[in-house]
């Protein structure tokens, strides 16, 4: 189950704060579809699913403040099993 991970956004961003999630836990996502809303010392922007599958878990609740690196949420791929055997 891949994790989904605070992106580094600009060159001097060291943390990101989660303004709203833009899927709920259970959902389908596609890769490339919005996922969550950042705010960071310089913009805020949409961070896209970089995976396709079900949003399982949101690890990072909105409002928290999040380290570049660490997970925000999980999802669990389509395909993955198939991809596995």
């Amino acid at each position: 189950m891949p994790d989904v991970q605070m992106p580094r956004l600009s060159d001097s961003m060291e943390t990101g704060k989660i303004i709203r999630w833009l899927k709920k836990e259970g959902d389908e996502v596609k890769k490339g579809e919005p996922l969550v809303e950042i705010e960071t010392d310089k913009v805020n922007s949409e961070l896209e699913s970089p995976y396709e599958g079900r949003l399982t878990e949101i690890v990072a609740a909105e409002g928290t403040t999040v380290a570049v690196g660490e997970v925000i949420a999980r999802i669990d791929e389509v395909g993955a099993e198939q991809s596995r055997v």
